[in-house]
């Protein structure tokens, strides 16, 4: 395939003038090296990644609720929107981990500490008018950004925010892991004369003592050494304290016209001990920012523009998009939406920086890879649905420290109104560093779009809705940048499923133009639960853990509970990079917390039944040994179960929908393709019953704003079964396809997969394909497996050695608990030698590294190219070798 691969080039040796540290080549320069040397057993740059940052509905805004929760490793926040009222915000003493936040059943719940207080408005001639009231609109509480670093809201259309632009003014409150600010910004929406702003905050009596340090305060627990350090937003011009009431103002004389932007507010470090110390650090920081400078290396080189941004609290270094003229994008699907072309897929953007610490102590830095509407006179964004970045060490290796990847495209939907402050084409990629004391970190962040290592991109973003309208959380996954493939809305908020959007991966259009965006047919539905009583039974308290975002394997669990508090459970989002199909991969789990009955209970359900545009008329399951029934599906009638449910055996079972027709007019500008799902792994305790199998029926759904009427398949307990009793789980992976409806539409280079099409599209076998060839042998006889699919093995000694048998296209493994993420090696055995796999375009750019806070080791994960002559299954030797310490 043409323009898909270019001649291989190793990644340049950069500023090759500093000192490699230890086994890192992270090009540490330390005026006392040897300090920084005793505790590099856990290097410094990771320690911040122990940090976390989670926010969540602390139940569901499906039932009215509007208190929304923050919480990291320092500090906790309940926010009452509707009120405008915090509920909690207290410092937390003995953090837990990330990954009990995660699973904890009682999420909902803070410490007991007296909450703050928060007020804020416009002041005239003395008086404040203080903002009392909000519009009560979820969407008015909008999710701008979520992920692993850095969390932000902005609460809109406050009636009480006279003389201002009401979709442009409001609250912000944006949260790192160390540091939270609310922020008053306004827009003024008329000319105005002598005014200011205010914001307030009163903090619980404990916090008695009053520490200064210029312009940064403090609030301190004598007791315990806890406190508050405080500062102003950058345009506010004062701030004071009396008591433990924080007040930060803005003074605006003379006349101020009309779209003018201001803003006043505070920024809170939740210190949990010696704050006296941690004052000087933070007023430092503050007062005399660590120095960033940042130059673009590729596709052409030209230095960034670096700014500390205060309110954010980030380095915001200012991205361009070079050669990307030919780009004629729409981000969104259109009319006369081409897509990315071909010439255009291998770019890949790469920007060296550095960051000096010359203080004594080591100090946390918080970048913003940044570019589009949000950045002054900032660079367009290309390829906005498949962005993927890692960060690399000089040589090209990834180290496995996350970028967060948060964007935004929307310009117009659904909101009625067009002119949202955070709308428009954007895109952040945060991250945080622990710079060591008097050190220079040089490190390269590296993006691409479509390819990486010549095969299209996996990646996992949050995508900002502001502009569409519905303004919650928004995830999407894509492979390549031609569209989105997967998206979830863990929330609910729009419909009643977590998984929506469901597009196929390289399928021409109607008009055969290559490189853009397919077609929707959506969704799946998990976990969906009908009360006995016939009411839904909501997903709340969604708490997301971003795991691994791209660009070879992305990782992300939604974790909550049922609204009646009655079962907990999490799905776990994959999708891997891959230059034939779509597979979203699924692990899934549930816990019941107490006895619980139901009208019905769905385990699995594609599509979801209420949210879709595509009807099957035939429809079919199987296992390992073939088909085992296929039937005509039903369309019309009311919602019902249309089959009896029928119980499903085997080791691989699988669905498939064929003969799929687009029910949506606006999906008609699209090429069809169809669905299937598998379910690769089960196991259950149902009724205090272990090993039950799962059941199956056909349900037809009814016509609504997000579907139409179409029969789809219910995974779910046997017919006898109407409850649940303490102690049941259920816990399964399951793949989702999807699958070009016919050989013509596919135009991807795998030649194996484009044979099936010729041979097998639009049939029950296309599904029986993939449920047999990717249901893998995995042996190791050096390290631990872990994992069938994906492959995942525990390295012993930083090695490994495994035989698969099977595979289809490419597929990911892991390996994990690596002592070193430099220079790592995997080899095949052909033809009795060992070859190493080297599929790179730009140099080191065909794995994917995480680093484990836990275990201070790291994971490395490919994708490996198991296709075989005419599928049939071959035995394929590997071994993997990781460096050491010594290395």
């Amino acid at each position: 395939m043409e323009n898909w691969h270019e001649t291989k080039q190793e990644a340049p040796a950069l500023l090759s003038t500093f000192t490699p540290l230890f086994f890192l080549l992270l090009l540490v320069s330390c005026g006392d090296r040897s300090t920084f040397e005793e505790s590099a057993t856990l290097p410094s740059i990771f320690s911040s990644q122990s940090d976390y940052t989670y926010m969540w509905w602390k139940k569901t805004i499906k039932t009215g609720n509007q208190i929304f929760a923050i919480k990291t490793n320092r500090y906790s926040l309940a926010f009452d929107y509707e009120h405008l009222a915090i509920q909690d915000f207290s410092i937390i003493k003995n953090p837990e981990s990330a990954a009990t936040v995660l699973t904890e059943t009682n999420a909902g719940s803070f410490p007991s500490e007296t909450p703050a207080g928060l007020r804020f408005g416009i002041t005239h001639a003395g008086d404040t008018a203080w903002v009392k009231t909000t519009s009560g609109r979820d969407d008015d509480c909008q999710l701008v950004e979520t992920g692993k670093y850095f969390q932000r809201r902005f609460i809109t259309n406050l009636p009480d925010l006279a003389g201002c632009d009401p979709f442009n003014s409001g609250l912000e409150i944006s949260s790192w892991p160390d540091r939270i600010a609310f922020l008053l910004k306004t827009t003024l929406d008329a000319d105005k004369g002598n005014f200011g702003l205010t914001t307030q905050f009163t903090f619980p009596k404990a916090y008695s003592v009053l520490l200064e340090n210029g312009n940064i305060k403090a609030l301190k627990n004598p007791t315990d050494g806890s406190g508050y350090i405080l500062h102003k937003s950058n345009e506010a011009t004062n701030i004071s304290i009396s008591g433990t009431t924080v007040k930060v103002d803005l003074v605006k004389t003379g006349f101020s016209p009309k779209g003018l932007e201001l803003n006043a507010g505070v920024i809170v470090y939740p210190v949990a001990n010696r704050i006296d110390s941690k004052l000087e650090e933070i007023a430092g920081l503050e007062n005399d920012p660590l120095r960033v400078e940042a130059k673009q290396i590729a596709p052409t080189a030209s230095p960034l523009q670096v700014n500390y941004d205060h309110d954010k609290g980030w380095y915001q270094i200012a991205l361009r998009s070079d050669n990307i003229e030919s780009d004629k994008t729409p981000a969104e699907p259109g009319e006369g939406n081409p897509g990315p072309q071909s010439d255009l897929n291998n770019r890949m953007e790469r920007v060296q920086f550095s960051v000096t610490n010359p203080t004594e102590k080591s100090r946390v830095v918080r970048l913003n890879f940044a570019k589009g509407r949000l950045v002054e006179n900032g660079a367009s964004v290309f390829g906005t649905p498949g962005i993927s970045a890692v960060l690399r060490d000089i040589t090209g290796n990834p180290i496995g420290i996350p970028i967060q990847l948060s964007k935004n495209w929307h310009t117009g939907g659904r909101s009625g109104y067009d002119n949202h402050y955070f709308q428009g084409t954007w895109y952040h990629g945060l991250t945080m560093l622990t710079i060591p004391a008097d050190s220079t970190i040089t490190l390269e962040y590296t993006s691409v779009n479509s390819l990486w290592g010549g095969v299209p991109a996996a990646s996992h973003a949050q995508l900002c809705l502001v502009g569409w309208g519905h303004n919650q959380q928004w995830d999407e996954s894509a492979i390549g940048a031609w569209g989105e493939t997967l998206t979830y809305e863990p929330d609910l908020d729009q419909t009643g499923a977590p998984i929506l959007d469901f597009r196929p991966l390289l399928v021409t259009s109607p008009e055969d133009k290559k490189w853009g965006w397919t077609g929707n047919i959506g969704g799946a539905d998990v976990f969906n639960y009908t009360k006995t009583d016939g009411h839904k039974g909501w997903h709340s308290r969604i708490r997301t853990d971003y795991k691994r975002y791209s660009p070879n394997l992305t990782e992300v669990t939604y974790a909550g509970t049922l609204d009646d508090n009655s079962m907990d459970f999490q799905y776990t989002a994959s999708i891997g990079r891959s230059d034939d199909l779509v597979r979203g991969i699924y692990k899934i789990r549930l816990d019941v917390l107490e006895e619980t009955s139901f009208q019905d209970f769905v385990i699995f359900q594609v599509a979801a039944a209420d949210y879709h545009h595509v009807k099957s008329k035939n429809l079919s399951w199987g296992n390992e040994t073939g088909l085992m029934k296929k039937w005509t599906a039903t369309v019309e009638g009311e919602p019902r179960y249309i089959t009896p449910k029928e119980e499903a055996k085997g080791k691989v079972i699988w669905f498939s929908f064929n003969d799929s027709e687009y029910t949506s007019p606006q999906q008609l500008r699209f090429r069809l393709a169809n669905r299937g799902f598998i379910i690769r792994e089960w196991k259950t305790r149902i009724n205090g019953m272990d090993h039950i199998n799962p059941w199956f029926a056909e349900y037809k759904t009814a016509g609504g704003d997000y579907g139409d009427p179409s029969g789809i398949i219910n995974i779910t307990p046997p017919p006898s079964i109407h409850s649940f009793k303490k102690g049941d789980y259920i816990e399964a992976e399951i793949v989702l396809l999807a699958i070009p409806l016919s050989a013509d539409d596919y135009y991807g280079p795998n030649k194996n997969f484009a044979q099936a099409l010729k041979n097998k599209a639009n049939t029950w076998e296309m599904v029986f394909r993939e449920a047999v060839g990717n249901d893998i042998e995995l042996s190791v006889s050096k390290g631990k497996k872990l994992d069938n699919y994906p492959i995942k093995i525990e390295a012993a000694d930083n090695q490994a050695a495994f035989s698969i048998t099977g595979g289809l296209g490419y597929v990911p493994l892991t390996l994990s608990k690596l002592e070193n993420y430099q220079r790592p090696e995997l080899f095949e055995k052909i033809n009795g030698k060992w070859e190493k796999i080297d599929q790179s375009v730009h140099g080191h750019d065909f794995w994917q590294a995480e680093y484990d806070v836990t275990s201070g080791t790291w994971d490395i994960t490919y994708n490996i190219d198991l296709d075989s002559k005419d599928d049939q299954p071959v035995t394929r030797f590997f071994k993997f070798n990781g460096q050491t310490e010594k290395d």
